[in-house]
């Protein structure tokens, strides 16, 4: 009898022995089926014999699957920025980064302003790049959802990838009318800070949020969270500390918002420089990204103060009106 599925089933011979009895096929006009010899060893060789070209079959089969889901991550997926080719895309070079927009639409004028932010990131961090960027300016949901599966990107306007060198921009700007220009330097900056660190390290900075987004929030000058005048009103009664401090943030509390913590990041960041100075807030930069599981103590030791006390002092700063500045 033939069948179009592989059946295995166990056959009771007495209560000490058991054998397999199968009618196995690949899809294909044969059927096999496996006697039951008398002694258990040759029945064994006889399953391994009959079982070896179909074992090959499959083997050769999945390989191939395999192979071809790795060929389509390349222009389909999250391999798209290594792939030398991206379908529905054009390439635009500059000396610090490769453009890829959608073919049929001309790329915004922001873009050719990347060499200029890459040299004002390197200015305001103190670091330089050390390899070009690739930015993907999503032409569409679906690319980004292809190429950033591991994550929900609508909520997003822009990723950076660990390694540092692949900057994705999301359908969001234009669909909330957020500034190009910010998002850009924004992005830089999360990508100068993860080349100039282990990719282990960039991802572990993500767990110190006042001062990986702070910075990128700061350098970016960045509008479209929240404006001046509406952190204010808010941070008159929030504690700050819980939207600040890696110990105290819960960003399943219903209080969270990142519109509302990204801008009192920036803040803190640029308070501590308006205190420290830049050249002791770069000594902390430089000793937290090649360090950040140590990150609480590294601050102790340059800001001489616990960052719970470092918060506490820039919440009554903000709220007697020292800060932030007027810009």
């Amino acid at each position: 009898m033939f069948f179009r599925t592989a059946t295995l089933r166990t056959v009771a011979i007495n209560p000490d022995q058991f054998a397999y009895v199968g009618v196995w096929s690949m899809g294909v006009n044969q059927s096999l089926n496996i006697a039951i010899p008398n002694q258990p060893c040759q029945m064994n060789q006889v399953i391994k014999n009959e079982m070896r070209p179909i074992i090959k079959k499959i083997a050769i089969l999945s390989a191939g699957m395999l192979t071809f889901v790795v060929l389509m991550a390349f222009p389909f997926g999250p391999l798209l920025p290594w792939s030398p080719i991206k379908p529905g895309y054009h390439r635009t070079t500059f000396a610090s980064a490769e453009i890829y927009f959608n073919r049929n639409e001309r790329a915004p004028e922001e873009y050719r302003e990347l060499d200029q932010m890459a040299r004002e990131a390197e200015a305001f961090h103190h670091l330089r790049f050390h390899q070009k960027v690739t930015v993907i300016a999503c032409k569409n949901w679906g690319d980004c959802e292809r190429g950033l599966p591991w994550l929900n990107v609508h909520p997003l306007g822009g990723v950076t990838l660990a390694t540092g060198d692949v900057i994705y921009i999301t359908p969001t700007l234009r669909e909330k009318n957020f500034s190009l220009r910010e998002f850009l330097r924004h992005e830089l900056s999360h990508a100068l800070i993860s080349q100039n660190t282990t990719i282990r390290k960039s991802v572990k900075l993500n767990e110190v949020a006042w001062f990986n987004e702070g910075l990128a929030v700061s350098f970016a000058r960045q509008h479209d969270y929240l404006s001046r005048e509406a952190f204010l009103s808010r941070a008159a009664t929030d504690e700050l500390a819980k939207f600040i401090d890696p110990a105290k943030i819960d960003q399943s509390s219903p209080n969270w918002s990142a519109r509302f913590a990204y801008p009192a990041q920036r803040y803190f960041v640029e308070y501590l420089k308006a205190t420290f100075g830049d050249e002791r807030f770069t000594q902390f930069l430089v000793k937290c990204i090649a360090d950040p599981d140590n990150h609480s103590t590294l601050f102790s030791e340059v800001f001489q103060q616990p960052i719970a006390d470092a918060i506490g002092n820039y919440q009554k700063a903000v709220r007697t009106g020292q800060r932030p500045l007027v810009e």
